[in-house]
């Protein structure tokens, strides 16, 4: 076998940067910004992180347009005016993207980046008919997509290693952020190389096709088709289930039914050119019965979906979740109906669906909004009438909490204000401590009490002593680091002392030969399971726990105490003090 030599790799980067030279400026620049964020962990790290996210947008946009170009025959005027089109867009989303730190704000960055992504697949075919070549294309795409993968992986696990003989072999300090950034730099720049270096320089080249890959054959027809029709049966099984029980579906056929449509869409498009192959009457058959099952399937999920929503109204998730619902259920009718359709649709569908979801008015933020006002205005109806009276701990005090905080996360302060006949400040949902005061605030006016999810009985919740209160250490004469985990022997003025803790977490032993200190956490976790309005503040009396021996006597300063809410001790840290009688 003849590798390439090191002027033929170098020759065929070149020809990838004159190829693609805004995208791989692009993946330099998030390269570039995410490992400068890495140098600060304060407010400059998250503006970093929204250029480097920014700045990836680019790459599968630009790749995009200039594959379609290259397919199409677009001008350069035309290229140039797309190109800057897609960074216009970009720029806007960055200029009204707060940051990944908010689950829905990362939400909507994903929902942008999968369509640019869909858009690579389907963007230099979107017109005319779809020919062979089509799915061709998005197999070079997937082959390139791997092979970068792994290649990548490879590389920075060997770099790793090297930098690693470097810092213990020969002395040579590497810092921990070392690592990070030249994972951010291969993960970035070298992976988007890579991909594109494994793109045909003519992906017009194959319109009639070629031959059928016979790996992926087997993979799909022995492997990927059984699996899917075991969900099938399943699906069935619990579909009969269902109508004999008269019980609604689960919450958690979500993820069978993603399972099944997942790898049973997957195995259509993969085994889509044999479909019309002699001897390959199989294909037709598994298309047909796929999306035959796949139309109970989908209503399942919807069912489960509306009787989540019903109550609890819309949020991002579960508005992605409906939309991919009725997404799959109108494509499985199609394709049933329609049997011949090209799978053009399915990405080109996506990605709109995608599109219309991050942003505007049917972006699934302000439809969750929406549905959050509607909910709040009834459950605030009912409190007007003496629903709630007296029932702090009520499921309907929780509601109204829960769609208060979710609607001051986001800043809504119309639907805020038009509920509760006041006025907000900008920002009330920022930052957690300040959406809940905001919260607490709100429901006051109503008379209505609000407890943070956090301090909830039954959640996890950790206390920490501040880092700039002292331990007194006068009057002992050891110090030893302890955690709850921590099982061993420490040895002090020539005794052997055994530490360990309970089950519960609860009790701290130490035992020596003639001495035996028990330090009792169970006040601690009584005190953190019956706080519903917050945590006290830390204070000496509370967390520094004495114990006496015969020919010891000790203290246990607690530092952090972390209470899995099931009336024990999850875990904890601090400081033990030792001293002779």
């Amino acid at each position: 076998m003849r590798f390439p030599s090191v002027s033929a790799l170098a020759a065929r980067a070149w020809t990838v940067a004159q190829r693609f030279p805004l995208t791989l400026a692009a993946a330099a620049v998030a390269a570039l910004a995410a490992c400068l964020g890495t140098a600060d962990h304060g407010n400059d790290a998250e503006q970093w992180a929204r250029v480097a996210m920014a700045a990836m947008l680019v790459v599968p946009l630009s790749v995009a347009i200039t594959l379609a170009r290259e397919r199409r025959g677009w001008s350069r005027l035309a290229v140039a005016l797309g190109q800057l089109g897609g960074i216009a867009v970009v720029a806007l989303f960055y200029a009204g993207w707060p940051g990944p730190r908010e689950q829905w704000e990362m939400l909507r960055y994903l929902q942008l980046s999968a369509a640019c992504h869909l858009l690579v697949a389907v963007l230099p075919f979107i017109r005319g008919p779809e020919p062979a070549a089509f799915w061709d294309y998005n197999r070079q795409l997937f082959l390139a997509f791997l092979r970068s993968a792994v290649f990548s992986a490879v590389l920075f696990a060997g770099l790793a290693v090297a930098l690693g003989a470097l810092d213990k072999l020969f002395g040579v300090r590497v810092k921990p952020e070392v690592y990070a950034r030249l994972w951010l730099v291969i993960a970035l720049l070298g992976n988007t190389w890579i991909f594109l270096a494994g793109l045909a320089d003519d992906i017009t080249v194959r319109e009639d096709g070629h031959a059928y890959p016979r790996a992926l054959k087997i993979f799909t027809q022995y492997i990927l088709t059984p699996l899917v029709g075991v969900y099938l049966v399943m699906l069935t099984a619990y579909l009969a289930k269902i109508v004999i029980t008269r019980e609604w579906p689960s919450g958690w056929i979500g993820w069978l039914v993603g399972s099944v449509s997942v790898s049973g869409i997957l195995g259509f498009l993969l085994v889509h050119p044999l479909r019309r192959q002699e001897g390959e009457g199989w294909i037709g058959i598994y298309s047909r019965w796929l999306f035959i099952g796949l139309i109970p399937a989908a209503v399942m999920l919807l069912l489960a979906l509306g009787k989540r929503i019903g109550p609890y109204g819309l949020t991002e998730l579960r508005v992605l979740a409906l939309a991919l619902g009725i997404w799959l259920l109108t494509v499985a009718v199609v394709y049933t109906v329609r049997p011949g359709s090209g799978i053009r649709l399915i990405p080109l569908s996506l990605a709109a669906l995608f599109g219309v979801l991050m942003a505007g008015p049917f972006s699934a933020t302000r439809l969750a909004v929406r549905s959050q006002a509607r909910r709040l205005d009834r459950l605030l109806a009912v409190a007007g009438s003496g629903g709630l009276a007296d029932q702090s701990g009520s499921e309907a005090r929780r509601e109204v909490g829960e769609a208060t905080r979710y609607l001051v996360e986001r800043n809504a302060h119309g639907p805020l204000e038009r509920a509760f006949g006041t006025r907000l400040p900008a920002d009330t949902g920022n930052v957690q401590g300040r959406a809940d005061s905001t919260t607490a605030r709100l429901l006051a006016t109503k008379s209505i009490a609000y407890t943070p999810e956090r301090y909830r009985p039954g959640r996890y919740r950790s206390v920490q002593r501040p880092r700039t209160m002292p331990v007194p250490t006068t009057g002992y004469d050891w110090l030893v680091e302890m955690e709850s985990g921590d099982t061993g022997t420490v040895v002090v003025a020539g005794d052997s002392l055994h530490y360990a803790s309970d089950s519960a977490r609860t009790t701290f032993t130490l035992t020596g030969r003639t001495d035996t200190l028990r330090f009792d956490l169970a006040a601690i976790a009584r005190l953190m399971s019956d706080s519903l309005a917050g945590m006290p503040v830390w204070n000496d009396s509370t967390y520094t726990i004495p114990a006496t021996g015969a020919r010891f006597r000790g203290t246990l300063a607690l530092r952090t105490v972390h209470h899995d809410g099931t009336g024990r001790l999850s875990g904890w840290s601090g400081q033990l003090l030792l001293a002779l009688r």
